[in-house]
């Protein structure tokens, strides 16, 4: 977990909790079954690296 080891990019808790608030915005908009848009929410919102290097896929 990137917050564990200080390496998150938010300044504060309020802006944590607003990055937290947008990423399920963002999953709500997905369909269930979508696994690539809850992954872009994660990546996005909570910069949660998936593992996976998007420059190589596209």
């Amino acid at each position: 977990m990137y917050s564990l080891k200080q390496e998150h990019q938010h300044q504060s808790i309020g802006e944590r909790w607003q990055a937290h608030d947008e990423y399920f915005v963002c999953i709500s908009a997905c369909d269930i079954h979508d696994q690539t848009c809850v992954t872009t929410c994660l990546t996005t919102h909570l910069q949660i690296d998936d593992g996976s290097d998007l420059s190589i896929a596209s």
